[in-house]
């Protein structure tokens, strides 16, 4: 490209400076090109699927209730009570409080979000970690507090496959 502070070789012969601003313009359009086709490539690649989206319970019909409430049972068993503050927190009873089910269910999307999701990144299993979980389970910790009776020490994990099954048959016969 022609240098901007010299100019072209004869600054007096105009055609010097068009043939230079051509040569420019060629080169430009070069770039140009290439980046179009970069661009173009970057555009037909596959897209990433959309992050996991919050479940809506209240729209839900009563037997996806019953499923999700299951997968969430699954989730809380396999997952979530490898934390002892969330076994201490989340008491057996957390199927009947639909409060605390959005709290879990919220909780379970920015797992998936952080942990399953095509597009995760580390900050996003650090927000998980550092925002989302702890938050989430001192709301549910306070709202079951009424519920507790005794304190649960540190041990196997829970299960609560048992009343997940029983809510699911009533929710079933609703």
């Amino acid at each position: 490209m022609t240098d901007p502070n010299t100019g072209p070789a004869h600054a007096d012969d105009p055609t010097d400076t068009i043939a230079a601003l051509a040569a420019d313009l060629e080169h430009l359009s070069h770039i140009v090109t290439s980046l179009t086709t970069t661009g173009t490539a970057k555009s037909t690649a596959p897209q990433l699927q959309p992050p996991p989206r919050p479940w809506c319970w209240p729209k839900m019909p009563h037997a996806r209730k019953a499923d999700r409430l299951g997968e969430l049972g699954d989730w809380l068993t396999q997952v979530l009570f490898g934390w002892p503050t969330a076994q201490r927190a989340i008491q057996p009873c957390w199927p009947r409080h639909w409060d605390v089910i959005e709290e879990i269910s919220m909780l379970y999307c920015t797992w998936k979000t952080a942990y399953l999701w095509e597009g995760a990144t580390a900050g996003d299993a650090a927000e998980h970690l550092d925002r989302w979980l702890p938050n989430a389970l001192e709301r549910i910790e306070i709202r079951l507090r009424p519920c507790s009776q005794n304190h649960q020490p540190d041990g196997p994990r829970r299960d609560d496959t048992a009343i997940i099954v029983a809510v699911q048959d009533e929710l079933r016969w609703l």
